[in-house]
């Protein structure tokens, strides 16, 4: 008998609108999924994760750690290629250090975030979809790798299309396919995930595979802790090397000003205000002050972690020469910068005056700098200048 195929598409239709079983169905698998991993209630006692085991990249195994914790805060720390790695996201941008050996703290490229963001979750995202704006669609019966498998399609708020794959009767997580990242360059990535095991009242992979093109990078968990004790600095992104000891600095100052003209003078006071501002992440600290005669002031530090020395350029309207001081830590703690190396020397009456500047007692609320002059090539010091900096109200 033949079928009008316009009467029977029109009859389907009417049935699924009638009767809208696939999304039930979808509601329902996702929650048979949640109760083979421990259910909803164990999952939400959970607030952080620890694993610990062995990563295996580029053909080289080395212990791995990963925290988790609520707000979809993660930290990854391995080694990769020979070099300490570590991958973080704390909840609102992604770093990581090491890459190639660039041992420093960087903010993560968009294409290496979207491949990173993925292990964030306790569980999987299927948990929590709809409260992160998360589209689901079930494809429906299907496979991976030749397994047998129930397809769910998540389609995240930036477009970012993944499917998971689910055993159709333990319901727990098989697979999945998402886009990943080869060092910046997109590419469609596939996860495996085994070894299941109850880690207290949640249940775990101990086991977790990802390939795409050449490349292939293998988790194996030996210990899964909940709720280990994780502050949320443990996340942050961390002030460029050198830097950290200066953050402190930032800020509207007022300034108590002791002055003299040369060395035998007695010392005149006076107040002023000064503003330090972060630049580049705090890699570059700026000041800009202005006197009471309207002489006006720029100076910045910054720190050269190559050649590891601290740099300070500071520029007046006096004479708008760009002085240039380097310099480091003494035993007494106090940073000391000249220009002695440098050349940038003021020449004056005569006289080639180099100058060298002491950054000392740095706390969150106050810190001090001493300005010296030598005429005689840096072989004597005079203090000429010392600034006592106090944090101003806001």
């Amino acid at each position: 008998m033949r079928i009008n195929r316009n009467w029977f598409f029109s009859i389907l239709a009417v049935t699924v609108l009638a009767n809208p079983a696939g999304a039930a169905d979808l509601d329902d698998i996702i929650e048979r999924h949640i109760d083979a991993r421990g259910g909803r209630d164990a999952w939400e006692s959970v607030e952080s994760v620890e694993i610990t085991g062995t990563y295996t990249a580029f053909s080289k195994s080395a212990p791995f750690t990963m925290t988790r914790k609520r707000d979809h805060k993660v930290r990854f720390e391995s080694v990769m290629l020979d070099n300490p790695y570590i991958a973080v996201y704390d909840g609102e941008r992604a770093w990581n250090s090491g890459v190639f050996g660039m041992n420093w703290a960087q903010s993560m490229g968009d294409q290496d975030f979207v491949a990173f963001r993925q292990e964030v979750d306790f569980a999987t995202p299927l948990f929590d979809y709809k409260e992160r704006g998360i589209e689901a669609e079930l494809v429906g019966d299907s496979e991976i790798d030749g397994i047998a498998a129930i397809a769910i399609k998540l389609t995240r708020p930036d477009s970012q299309v993944e499917t998971w794959y689910l055993d159709p009767e333990t319901f727990l997580e098989i697979g999945r396919d998402s886009e990943g990242s080869d060092f910046g360059t997109p590419n469609p990535q596939r996860t495996f995930y085994d070894d299941f095991r109850k880690v207290e009242n949640v249940t775990v992979p101990f086991f977790k595979e990802t390939q795409w093109y050449t490349r292939d990078r293998i988790f194996e968990a030996d210990e899964v802790v909940l709720n280990p004790q994780v502050d949320d600095n443990f996340f942050a992104l961390p002030p460029p090397t050198g830097m950290d000891k200066f953050a402190a600095l930032v800020g509207s100052w007022n300034v108590k000003v002791e002055h003299r003209d040369f060395p035998q003078a007695p010392f005149a006071e006076s107040e002023r205000s000064s503003v330090i501002e972060p630049m580049l992440r705090g890699a570059y600290l700026q000041e800009h002050y202005v006197t009471d005669d309207e002489m006006e002031t720029v100076r910045t530090l910054s720190y050269d972690r190559f050649r590891e020395v601290y740099r300070l350029t500071q520029i007046s309207s006096f004479a708008s020469n760009l002085d240039l001081q380097e310099g480091d830590f003494d035993d007494e703690g106090r940073l000391v910068l000249s220009n002695t190396a440098s050349g940038t020397t003021l020449d004056i009456f005569g006289m080639t005056m180099y100058e060298r500047i002491s950054i000392f007692d740095v706390m969150e609320d106050s810190f001090r700098l001493e300005q010296e002059m030598s005429s005689d090539g840096g072989e004597s010091w005079a203090v000429l200048t010392k600034l006592h900096y106090t944090r101003a109200e806001e």
